[in-house]
């Protein structure tokens, strides 16, 4: 199978609806870098609730894999029972996260287990000896069950079996001598874990917290393990600056989904009251998986705060636009349609519009008192807006692809005659097979040789260039159409759209490097970190600059208004969890 296939696949697999349901926060372990540290010990949910969960995963997700976590989930009572139903409701594949403690001491529970339906464990090993796994899970002979409870499932052939570490200070530097333990008994698949600051890991944090670039030999042996035909590996919640080189174990975007989940109610707090989640500290953000999605977030509420967007992208027409009130500053609405003229929109309300067939434009439109905004998607529209001069209301916006590409060097002296009037923008790639499609974006610059003002990339990708802002969109998508209330899991597609991004550590000494995100995370995947190149001289200094993020000093925002016409937010449903860990307190 070809890297390219290979890489689809585990894309395939990574994004396959798969369901995650925390059965008791109880654990038989007390692992030094444990992320529940603040939630309350000994909390068992009720099955009943917990089968209801199930049937929303099948119902509603459409998920045939369900993970069952803790805690450790098979310290739960009804453990077993609740296995055989997720596979009664329809569930294909059901998964546990476990420390293999009880499925080590109990040989009997084992079988119980497989028979009812438990068809894939994920072992929790964490060091390649007794004194170091038992040292960082703080419970003595750990090590010897997990161990005996990995042979067991291997050895049986019925789950698929594999191995997470969680890697730290204490075991990062034999992280190889891990593995080859694993490999040792049979396991073929591995889960490696970057530590992040949560719950006991940063309470910890003097002993467990590294630096990879520390590490970067015994990681990149084990990274590349992933070459071999034989194996597979995955990285979870790793930085991507240290993944040079092997990019295709960059983790899938869409893993933030059950990161946010999680914190969903923390989260929720922070939309409608303005209440910071509590683990937000400048020195602690930086080393957190999800503080890119935090600084998403605070830059769109900053944005409805300071009524400081500029499109209100609505996309299909499906409201009287003569009507509608544009929120947030918002002087552009954004529409996708079939025709310009069919549109029917106040005097002086902009209009950035995409078409599927472009019809020229002209004096004669009547848009002269109208400023708009053209999107040309392909050579066509290109054909027929540039073939005359615009009018002096309008501005193009041309999104970057093969198509367009193509038509702006074949006809650069078009394009060059309208430079004022045209920007060009290189859109996310929402996966990795519509990133896979796009031609080098450097090679295109280099060719077309022109100052146009282009966004969507990095300065180093742009040569010839200039870096320039575009219009601030705000997608109506990202809003609860009942509450008029940002929508969480909208914010967080949102987030992996135009937000993940990704840098080099080589982007350290680029002067541009304070003010610049990076390269969209599935540019990252197909072009490499090596395609950035750091900026030492030059006038790409002026580039448009780029708010702080939260690992920068980035001070918390108020809570935003809702849209026009809707109610102020209600009071955030609070997480019983966090109630039952106060009433312990």
């Amino acid at each position: 199978m070809s890297q390219e296939k290979e890489v689809l696949l585990k894309e395939a697999i990574a994004t396959q609806p798969k369901h995650w349901i925390r059965l008791t926060t109880a654990c038989n372990n007390r692992c030094l870098f444990c992320l529940d540290a603040n939630t309350p010990r000994d909390r068992e949910f009720d099955e009943e609730s917990i089968k209801e969960e199930l049937r929303w995963g099948r119902e509603e997700k459409g998920a045939l894999k369900v993970v069952l976590s803790g805690g450790e989930p098979t310290v739960h009572r009804h453990f077993v029972s609740l296995v055989r139903y997720a596979r009664e409701i329809g569930y294909e594949r059901v998964q546990i996260v476990s420390n293999g403690v009880r499925l080590g001491e109990n040989k009997a529970f084992f079988a119980e287990c497989l028979d009812a339906g438990l068809n894939e464990i994920t072992f929790s090993l964490h060091g390649h000896t007794a004194a170091l796994h038992d040292k960082l899970t703080r419970n003595p002979g750990s090590f010897k069950k997990l161990m005996k409870a990995l042979i067991r499932a291997l050895r049986d052939g019925r789950p698929v079996v594999n191995v997470d570490v969680v890697i730290n200070r204490q075991n990062v530097e034999v992280l190889d001598k891990i593995v080859e333990l694993a490999i040792a008994v049979g396991v073929t698949e591995f889960d490696l874990l970057h530590i992040i600051p949560q719950g006991e890991a940063y309470r910890h944090r003097a002993e467990l917290f590294y630096n990879p670039r520390d590490h970067l030999k015994t990681l990149q042996k084990v990274f590349a393990l992933s070459r071999h035909p034989r194996f597979y590996v995955w990285t979870n919640r790793f930085p991507i600056p240290f993944l040079e080189g092997m990019e295709d174990l960059i983790q899938d975007p869409h893993k933030i989904l059950d990161e946010i989940r999680g914190r969903r109610f923390q989260i929720r707090k922070y939309l409608d009251r303005g209440e910071p989640l509590s683990c937000r500290e400048k020195d602690r953000c930086k080393f957190c998986f999800i503080e890119p999605f935090c600084t998403t977030m605070d830059r769109v509420i900053h944005g409805q705060n300071k009524a400081d967007y500029d499109v209100w992208w609505i996309g299909d027409v499906d409201v009287d636009l003569a009507q509608m009130e544009l929120p947030f500053g918002c002087t552009y609405v954004g529409v996708d349609h079939t025709r310009l003229e069919q549109l029917d929109l106040p005097p002086h309300t902009g209009l950035y519009v995409q078409v599927e067939h472009a019809e020229p434009v002209g004096p004669g439109d009547n848009r002269d008192s109208r400023p708009t905004v053209l999107v040309a998607q392909k050579a066509q529209h290109l054909e027929t807006w540039l073939a005359e001069p615009l009018p002096r209301s309008v501005l193009l916006e041309i999104q970057l692809n093969n198509d367009t590409a193509t038509w702006m060097v074949e006809h650069r002296s078009l394009v060059e005659n309208q430079l004022p009037q045209l920007h060009l923008h290189l859109p996310p790639a929402p996966g990795l097979k519509e990133a896979m499609e796009l031609q080098d974006p450097r090679a295109f610059f280099a060719k077309l040789q022109l100052p146009i003002r282009a966004s969507g990339l990095p300065a180093c990708l742009m040569p010839g260039a200039i870096p320039a802002s575009r219009l601030k969109m705000l997608p109506k998508a990202l809003f609860d159409g009942e509450t008029g209330r940002i929508d969480l899991f909208a914010l967080a597609h949102h987030h992996i759209q135009y937000g993940y991004c990704g840098k080099s550590c080589r982007c350290d000494d680029c002067r541009l490097n304070r003010v610049c995100d990076g390269l969209q995370v599935n540019w990252v995947r197909v072009f490499g970190l090596a395609a950035l190149q750091p900026l030492l001289e030059g006038e790409e200094v002026l580039a448009p600059s780029t708010p702080l993020r939260l690992a920068t000093g980035r001070t918390a925002e108020p809570a935003a208004p809702s849209l026009p016409g809707f109610p102020e937010a209600p009071e955030p449903p609070e997480d019983p969890l966090a109630l039952a860990y106060q009433e312990e307190d």
